[in-house]
């Protein structure tokens, strides 16, 4: 276990209506457009909040879009400049502006039959021309489920420019961007409660590129901003892995903690939410007794190898997941409350 202890210092703390409740879905923090976001919803609305840098930590004011996904909760993701979003519900993906105007829809097989439980994802491509999202595929002949559906859309249309199947079926998604590295995303499929796939998706000249993206069961939490670090951790809390990816793509797994390591032998603790890159050398990963619990423990750890640096100390309680923004920050949830922390220097 890690004996030296580190502060963290609070910066900022900002209002985020329904934050807290948000974390719990895929689409609550997301790396768009080389900024860090925050997505909720405000009753029937959609709201969008784009976090400033370090230097300006409070951000913008929030953005509200109505919601068309009703009960059945959809993926929401913002537009450069947050003029519109694209939301994935259960029966289609749809580009929404403020006014509710749907500026395009593209329907599909809705997630929901037969009882599924999947749920969509989308991203847009570095230069905003191109979509990519999950959605349900077809029936093969046989009338058999042949897999879940990528799809590449042009964004001021919503037409299909480019589709492939993947290997995942009615899977709940989710999707991480680097802040400034390669058009590349980062794709996780999420299957029951133990199965896990993850991908590296691409497109280039209407192709779309779906390449697996380390060892399964493993979901993807955390990307450098040059998006040739990875961090994926084990379903179950078990460990986090870090990978180097090259340009082509190609994972190679350079470290690992355990949570033994972290929480001690003895320890019934996990690793919970989503371990991620504080900095370049930074990662931050939090243990606690399950996933939501209202008390973790933080570490940092060395992230070129993942060797444990320091537990963090707060001056007050914080939540089980801690989000790291890759500028030198990582912001936690209370209620409606963002916090905004750095790390202080050593104690001595």
């Amino acid at each position: 276990m890690a004996t030296v202890k580190r502060t963290a210092r609070l910066i900022s703390q900002t209002a985020c209506e329904g934050i807290e409740e948000a974390l719990g879905w895929t689409d609550a923090w997301q790396v768009r457009h080389g900024a860090n976001w925050l997505v909720t919803r405000d009753g029937d609305n959609i709201a969008v909040l784009r976090l400033g840098d370090a230097g300006t930590p409070q951000g913008s004011a929030p953005v509200l879009f109505p919601d068309p996904t009703g009960d059945l909760r959809g993926y929401a993701t913002p537009a450069l400049d947050a003029d519109y979003v694209v939301v994935c519900g259960d029966r289609d993906l749809a580009a929404i502006d403020a006014d509710g105007t749907r500026r395009w829809t593209y329907s599909h097989e809705p997630w929901s039959a037969d009882d599924g439980s999947g749920r969509g994802a989308c991203a847009f491509t570095a230069d905003g021309k191109h979509v990519i999202a999950v959605v349900p595929g077809p029936l093969d002949e046989s009338g058999s489920y042949a897999g879940d559906l990528c799809v590449a859309l042009d964004s001021s249309t919503g037409s299909t420019v480019a589709q492939q199947a993947l290997t995942a079926s009615s899977a709940i998604y989710e999707i991480r961007q680097p802040l400034s590295g390669p058009d590349v995303l980062l794709l996780s499929a999420g299957q029951g409660q133990d199965d896990a796939m993850s991908y590296a998706v691409s497109l280039s000249n209407a192709i779309l590129q779906i390449l697996p993206a380390g060892a399964e069961d493993e979901p993807v939490t955390g990307v450098d901003a040059s998006g040739r670090s990875v961090l994926k951790t084990e379903r179950g809390g078990a460990w986090t892995t870090l990978y180097s990816v090259t340009e082509s793509l190609e994972f190679s797994a350079r470290g690992r903690v355990h949570v033994q390591e972290l929480a001690g032998e003895d320890s019934e603790e996990r690793i919970v939410g989503r371990p991620g890159f504080i900095d370049d050398q930074t990662v931050i990963v939090a243990v606690a007794e399950e996933e939501w619990a209202e008390e973790a423990r933080h570490f940092v750890v060395d992230a070129r190898s993942l060797q444990i640096s320091a537990e963090l100390e707060y001056p007050f309680p914080v939540g089980s997941d801690p989000i790291a923004l890759g500028d030198g920050t990582w912001i936690t949830a209370s209620g409606d409350e963002v916090r905004r922390w750095s790390i202080d220097t050593p104690n001595r």
